[in-house]
């Protein structure tokens, strides 16, 4: 499964977003409707967090939990 990765306007708005803007404030100095901002947070965030679940088994899979020895 490839890693998802953000589109260049999903990851313009969270940036905006992540430095305090509101979606508002976003919507309008992008020329954008509320609803597509909020959209494309909605997208953005489960890539993210689609990512994240995935960086998280990938660290899991090199870094298996210690076994103990068993006498």
């Amino acid at each position: 499964m490839p890693i998802p990765e953000l589109s260049a306007i999903e990851e313009k708005i969270v940036l905006l977003v992540a430095s305090g803007q509101s979606a508002r404030a976003v919507a309008d100095g992008l020329g954008l409707s509320r609803k597509t901002v909020d959209w494309h947070l909605a997208r953005a965030q489960r890539k993210l967090e689609l990512a994240a679940a995935l960086r998280d088994r990938i660290h899991e899979a090199e870094n298996p939990p210690e076994q103990e020895d068993r006498e």
